[in-house]
């Protein structure tokens, strides 16, 4: 399965790298929205994880606004520590499939991911 997480924060970009390489999947990484939106083609990935604020011009509300209008299917899971509900519900409307909060374990990481693997 390939996944794209678009994410700043090198942590995070290196624990789902460990996660991905016990899963046996493959990730391709962007560390802001906007580089985001030019690279991704419909079909480009399985599952598409997003954080939310990355301190630039494009957060990842719009970044999942413009890819559902590009007719992106895949899913889209926002990981983010914004957990208030009114935020969790903004990022629903703008089209993502599941909302993380953040830190997220490595055990709920791969279940996430098997969640969303083709059968």
């Amino acid at each position: 399965m390939h996944i794209i997480y678009v994410e700043d924060n090198a942590s995070n970009i290196a624990l789902l790298e460990r996660v991905v390489h016990q899963t046996g999947d493959t990730l391709t990484t962007f560390t802001s929205a906007e580089e985001a939106v030019r690279s991704i083609s419909s079909g480009d990935a399985d599952l598409i994880l997003t954080d939310l604020d990355f301190g630039g011009d494009m957060d990842g509300l719009e970044l999942i606004e413009i890819l559902r209008e590009r007719g992106i299917d895949a899913p889209i899971v926002a990981v983010s520590a914004y957990d208030l509900p009114d935020y969790v519900q903004r990022a629903e409307i703008a089209g993502n499939d599941a909302f993380v909060v953040k830190p997220v374990s490595v055990a709920t990481l791969i279940d996430l991911i098997n969640a969303y693997r083709p059968s």
